[in-house]
């Protein structure tokens, strides 16, 4: 199982990868972090939002997922709430075998 610590490191990795243009922008709170049995989320903002309020300088998502099995770090998907894709993989249901049309 993946440690707070290093789910933070890979968390920071992706976002940086992600968005390299606001790498000194990107403000990660630990302390927020959610361990589920599938893996943690953790919590991040760029400083722009911080400092102004301004939701155009938010991020479309804030939360990183990163897999306590050592998968590879990302964003949840939207289709469905944070909660439900951490249950859904715990439980095997995520990846759907087909998704509705």
């Amino acid at each position: 199982m993946i440690s707070r610590l290093d789910a933070v490191e890979s968390a920071t990795t992706l976002l940086r990868r992600v968005y390299p243009e606001k790498a000194d922008s990107i403000v990660l709170f630990p302390e927020k972090s959610v361990d589920h049995p599938y893996g943690w989320l953790i919590s991040f903002d760029f400083a722009q939002h911080i400092e102004t309020g301004d939701w155009l300088q938010s991020p479309v998502t804030t939360v990183v997922v990163v897999p306590h099995d050592g998968g590879k770090a990302h964003f949840p998907p939207s289709i469905i709430p944070v909660a439900d894709y951490m249950n859904r993989r715990a439980s095997g249901e995520w990846p759907p075998k087909e998704f509705p049309r």
